[in-house]
């Protein structure tokens, strides 16, 4: 029996909406014949510069189906035919893990639970419907996903991220320590290195400045973060940036910068590759 079934699409994070718009979209879903289900997602005003995959993530019901969208200027396909009296979905971009960019639902509303296990899904193929069974396969196959990994040695990867922060800190407390009669880069350039490839590029600053290399860090213990970054000029390192979100209108350091930006702004500090000292770039912000 024929079956059609619009959901809008709202933002749920602005940070992967291009810059002073709000991303938005469709999915529309329609049953037309005895064995499919046809999906279409459309999708508008989404920072595409950005890296990484955009996924559809539905539930029909309970049964799970995530997809790999190839575009999202009306990217079809199809999975085995669902009822479409309950769906839920979530638009997800996976980066170094799962963010949740947009939601929609009609009927019972299971976003939630797509959220908490869209890190799995988005590694999964849509499952087969017909099975009876197919959720409980489902949330097995998921719960074993993990079981080959060494949870220890993933321990000492997170670990080592950080050590990364600690070693840099380390070296900037050596070139003051030492004098700092040499160019303050060239002695930590190692150091900012291996933070650069630890952490995940921030691309809202990376796309403010030209020539220019960001990475956040969060801290792992809340939920705050900073970002570190290296602005060049001509091609050589300048400035070695480190900002923090402004969630306050006003900083009592008169060396801070307020950097305006979307998503977030942020109270920067610019220091000089040179000579290790703090310089305040109005002109760059």
């Amino acid at each position: 029996m024929y079956c059609k079934r619009i959901l809008i699409l709202q933002q749920s994070n602005a940070r992967f909406a291009e810059r002073n718009k709000e991303l938005c979209g469709l999915v529309k879903l329609i049953n037309n014949s005895k064995t499919v289900t046809e999906v279409t997602v459309f999708v508008t005003n989404a920072d595409v510069q950005m890296l990484g995959e955009w996924w559809i993530v539905l539930s029909f019901g309970r049964t799970p189906v995530a997809h790999k969208l190839d575009t999202l200027n009306n990217c079809a396909f199809t999975v085995d035919q669902m009822p479409l009296d309950n769906v839920s979905c979530l638009l997800v971009k996976r980066e170094d893990r799962c963010y949740e960019a947009a939601r929609a639902f009609v009927g019972e509303n299971f976003c939630d639970v797509l959220w908490r296990k869209m890190d799995e899904l988005a590694r999964v193929a849509p499952v087969d419907s017909n099975d009876s069974t197919a959720y409980e396969q489902f949330v097995a196959a998921t719960e074993n996903f993990y079981d080959p990994l060494d949870v220890s040695k993933l321990k000492t990867q997170a670990d080592e991220r950080y050590k990364s922060v600690a070693e840099y800190s380390a070296a900037f407390e050596r070139y003051y320590a030492s004098g700092g009669d040499e160019n303050y880069y060239d002695s930590v350039k190692d150091e900012i290195a291996k933070v650069f490839v630890k952490f995940p590029p921030y691309y809202p600053l990376i796309r403010k400045y030209k020539e220019s290399f960001f990475v956040r860090i969060d801290f792992p213990s809340s939920e705050k973060y900073f970002v570190l970054g290296v602005l060049q000029r001509e091609g050589r390192v300048r400035y070695i940036c480190y900002g923090l979100p402004a969630e306050k209108e006003d900083v009592t350091d008169k060396d801070f910068v307020y950097v305006d930006n979307a998503p977030v702004a942020f109270w920067m500090l610019f220091q000089d590759a040179t000579t290790g000292q703090i310089s305040v770039l109005d002109g760059l912000v």
